[in-house]
């Protein structure tokens, strides 16, 4: 897909302005940046066809009973395809507490299924993933959502599939906040933390 040469200044004028600008504003900037990327990392899944394949879990999501919207999220989380990311999100910011932890729950599966499917089994039983290749989905772009997660009440449940996701798409530049993730009150976090630090090496 070919970019629009207005949405690559964008880009590229915000990273400027992250360069040399303070706090706050070199953040507000970068979530733009960050947006902009999700947003086109969206444009490339083929969420049309998804929709057309998953048509009673599609509408699930849209029902106002709670338990109906996460027996949709377990069915996307259960397809394994990447194409439901943008129908998950949504929901991340549902006002039903169950509702945004399965959310982030199925979001978490499809990332770590993912990944794991590079997994090197050379390594016996340590968990190493191996470097994307061509033919395989960039994720890195999730790193807004991952933001949005991670601004979220600390539950035991949000910021723990939000630690899975770094440590497994190796974002490197979200070491500070995994650290602050050590330090939670709750275990799961904790343990999420260690993981992803673990499987970036660090």
């Amino acid at each position: 897909m070919k970019v629009p040469p207005v949405v690559l200044r964008a880009v590229l004028l915000a990273s400027f302005v992250t360069t040399v600008v303070g706090d706050p504003v070199a953040h507000a900037v970068e979530d733009v940046t960050q947006e902009f990327r999700y947003g086109l990392f969206v444009e490339r899944l083929n969420t049309g066809q998804f929709a057309l394949d998953y048509p009673g879990a599609v509408k699930k999501l849209d029902s106002n009973d709670a338990k109906i919207q996460v027996a949709g999220l377990m069915t996307f989380s259960a397809t394994g395809e990447l194409a439901a990311i943008p129908f998950i999100v949504r929901l991340l910011d549902s006002k039903d507490g169950e509702v945004r932890i399965h959310a982030g729950l199925a979001l978490e599966r499809l990332v770590s299924e993912d990944a794991l499917k590079r997994r090197d089994t050379s390594q016996g039983a340590k968990i190493v993933i191996r470097p994307l290749d061509p033919k395989d989905t960039d994720l890195p772009p999730l790193a807004w959502v991952i933001v949005k997660m991670l601004q979220k009440p600390d539950d035991g449940n949000m910021h723990a599939y939000a630690a899975s996701m770094i440590g497994y798409l190796d974002l490197k530049e979200f070491e500070s906040h995994l650290g602050k993730l050590l330090k939670s009150r709750h275990p799961a976090v904790q343990n999420a933390a260690r993981h992803a630090l673990d499987l970036m090496g660090i």
